[in-house]
């Protein structure tokens, strides 16, 4: 009797999305339906949550020494960038910006990619980012960036501009410059110091 009660329920709730989709004219699905081609400027901004930290410093003439630490620590970042929509489903392009940390602060530097799924305007993606990051402390100092997640893009029927929400993972590899307080008996060229970041986040990007 329950399971007989459970499908009466679920048909009454599907008839609904099936009137809906029945309803649905010609020109409204064409409306909805992407048609994605040439190029789109992007500004996003992320916000952070970082959760793991590790660094190595290798003095000369000695054992590497590591550590790591889980923590809570806030970040995120704000970006410029463009893409080249290459189809419906596929966006290559570059981002520019700044990522301000608990510690220092960064300018991320990346290529990325995401792929489109359905026709639809709004829609399900996936993304990655993969470059640099450059820390200036006395100079510029590179680092590596990777990043990936999924999002959700939010398209009016009839408007060129694009919200996407995103949700992702980050991955840095940081090179601060070590700090030498005396009494040592080692120069500073002696030390070489990497560093590992890693942080969740929430996005939200506007394309046009």
């Amino acid at each position: 009797m329950k399971r007989l009660a459970l499908l009466l329920i679920l048909c009454v709730l599907s008839i609904p999305t099936v009137e809906a989709k029945r309803r649905e004219t010609p020109e409204e699905i064409e409306r909805k339906t992407r048609k994605y081609e040439g190029w789109e400027q992007t500004v996003s901004g992320r916000f952070a949550l970082i959760f793991y930290e590790g660094s190595r410093t290798n003095i000369e003439g000695q054992a590497p020494e590591r550590s790591y630490k889980s923590l809570a620590r806030i970040g995120g970042s704000f970006t410029y960038g463009g893409g080249y929509l290459i189809n419906n489903h596929w966006r290559i392009g570059a981002e520019i910006g700044v990522q301000p940390q608990y510690n220092y602060t960064l300018m991320p530097a990346y290529l990325t990619a995401h792929y489109f799924y359905g026709k639809r305007k709004n829609c399900l993606f996936n993304f990655v980012n993969v470059g640099t990051n450059i820390l200036f402390e006395k100079g510029m100092r590179f680092g590596g960036l990777y990043a990936g997640g999924i999002g959700f893009r939010f398209q009016g029927m009839d408007s060129y501009s694009k919200i996407d929400i995103t949700l992702g993972y980050q991955l840095l590899h940081t090179s601060p410059r070590p700090v030498v307080k005396p009494p040592y008996a080692f120069a500073t060229g002696d030390l070489k110091r990497r560093g590992i970041n890693q942080a969740v986040f929430v996005g939200l990007s506007y394309s046009f």
